[in-house]
This record gives C-alpha cells, structure tokens and sequence, in this order.
C-alpha cells in the first residue's frame, strides 16, 4: 500500500498542475478520451487474441540472516510480486462492447466540446500586452 501511495504521488502532483482553465478542459474531456482509449485497448486485444491481467503472488524466499550476536541462521521473508498472465478474450463481448463505444463516442464528443466551451467561458483567457 506504501509504494503504491508513493508511486501515486508525482502522478496527483502532476494533476494538480495547470491552471484553472486546463484543469476544467482536461475534466471535461475525460469521458471522451477513455472511450477512445478503450476502443484502441479492444482493438489491440481483438488483434492478439488474448489480454493481459496483473495480478500479485505473494513469494517467499530464504536467505542468509544474521542475529545481533553474529550467528547465521536462514530466515524466511515474503514479499508480494507481480505477475502478469495472458488471458483468453470473449471475442464476441469485446466487438459488442466497441460497437456500443462507437456508438456513443458523437455523443461523447459534442458533450466534451459542450463542456469546454463552458470551461473557456468561465475561465476566460486574458492576453498579454506587448511591453
């Protein structure tokens, strides 16, 4: 859980990077951007034939540990290791699935664009004056 939080900490710093207007514009996308990426993972998924699913295992290994006193003993230490594994795909859910994103992607689109006019709207851009 620790090293997920601080994986996760530059991407929220990231996030909260920008300025109010791109902050709006990029939420306002959002919809739109994950359907268009969820098509090209069903595509790239059609064209292999399989996925890939990450799971953790937990592994235990043994390894020389050494008291306070010096003494070696083995000691067992577990740890949690990801392990990635192709995964047949449901060929007929996935083709479902792009038909319906292909569907909705217009709708989605006019939302986005619908959205970013209000974004531009409420957060208008003040031009710089030549000095």
């Amino acid at each position: 859980m620790r090293k997920r939080f601080l994986v996760l900490l530059p991407l929220i710093a990231l996030t909260a990077c920008g300025t109010p207007l791109e902050r709006c514009l990029r939420e306002a996308a959002a919809p739109y951007r994950d359907a268009l990426e969820e098509r090209e993972r069903i595509a790239r998924d059609l064209g292999r034939g399989f996925t890939y699913e990450t799971g953790f295992e937990r592994v235990v290994t043994r390894r020389w540990c050494r008291t306070q006193k010096g003494t070696l003993y083995y000691c067992r230490e577990t740890s949690m290791e990801p392990v990635t594994r192709r995964v047949p795909i449901d060929a007929d859910a996935l083709r479902a699935r792009d038909a319906q994103l292909a569907r909705d992607l217009p709708a989605l689109r006019r939302a986005a664009a619908e959205d970013q006019g209000q974004c531009r709207a409420a957060f208008p851009v003040e031009e710089e004056l030549p000095e």
